[in-house]
């Protein structure tokens, strides 16, 4: 829990841990993050979950990009629920309703050669 802003790379390669940060995070937060979750109440800057594996990612405030194979994604009622216990669980009075969620959209994790520009 944190209770104000985090500063660049916020969660970086994180592993299952549990993030909540009251306030904003600064850029490529989440860069390849690989388990866990991370939760921002304000808002996030650039590259936000850069080359990401399989973190779930809330922000209820705006986000300044998204990283590479970063996407948003569906806000489905297990998300909800999750996103409610990590609220909880930090002692924080938030709407999980007002967050988005963003994960990986799942196109770094093997090699294509056909993309390899972009790498």
């Amino acid at each position: 829990m944190i209770e104000g802003d985090a500063g660049s790379r916020c969660g970086i390669s994180m592993k299952g841990i549990d993030i909540v940060v009251k306030g904003n995070v600064g850029h490529m937060s989440c860069f390849m993050g690989q388990a866990g979750s991370l939760v921002v109440c304000g808002d996030a800057g650039d590259a936000l979950g850069d080359s990401l594996y399989e973190v779930h990612i809330y922000v209820k405030g705006s986000v300044k990009s998204l990283g590479a194979d970063c996407i948003e994604k569906e806000m489905r009622q297990e998300h909800l629920d999750e996103l409610s216990a990590l609220l909880e669980k930090a002692g924080v009075d938030e709407d999980p309703k007002a967050f988005k969620r963003y994960g990986s959209a799942r196109q770094l994790y093997n090699f294509k050669v056909d993309n390899a520009s972009a790498y």
